[in-house]
């Protein structure tokens, strides 16, 4: 797991945004991301001064020059919010009803946010009539298309 080889300083800073098999592979594996600053110039936070081509910063310094775009409690909620989308390793602890009112929670701090809309874009699709989780979930879902 690529994840365990970061610091876990460094693994605060990322949020899993799935759980999916790829096409071939029948094993599930967590896709994170890191979300990615923007600079000043492009009404972000991020100066324009800092060097992020230096080569003698370790990951754990280059982090701390470049922080993500999502704050600490931005970052709580969305897990939150995928612990009930996920349910366990087996699925069977889903609630998707719940995790569909927290991600939306996440979209009032941040209406364009990708991996939320596209959690929740899914659970449209995926969930029962009444938006609850389908009986056949097991915690992850399968990508079919390269």
């Amino acid at each position: 797991d690529t994840l365990l080889l970061l610091s876990p300083a460094v693994q605060d800073l990322l949020r899993m945004v799935d759980r999916v098999t790829v096409k071939g592979s029948i094993k599930p594996m967590e896709l994170y991301t890191f979300d990615v600053p923007v600079c000043v110039s492009r009404g972000g936070t991020l100066g324009l001064d800092i060097n992020v081509s230096d080569t003698t910063l370790n990951a754990d310094e280059f982090f701390k020059l470049v922080p993500p775009s999502t704050d600490q409690n931005f970052r709580q909620q969305f897990a939150l919010a995928m612990d009930f989308y996920i349910g366990g390793p087996d699925g069977s602890q889903a609630d998707w009803n719940t995790a569909r009112v927290l991600m939306e929670e996440c979209l009032v701090q941040r209406p364009a946010d990708g991996p939320a809309l596209a959690i929740l874009e899914y659970m449209q699709t995926a969930a029962n009539a009444d938006g609850s989780t389908p009986a056949s979930w097991q915690g992850y879902r399968s990508l079919d298309k390269k």
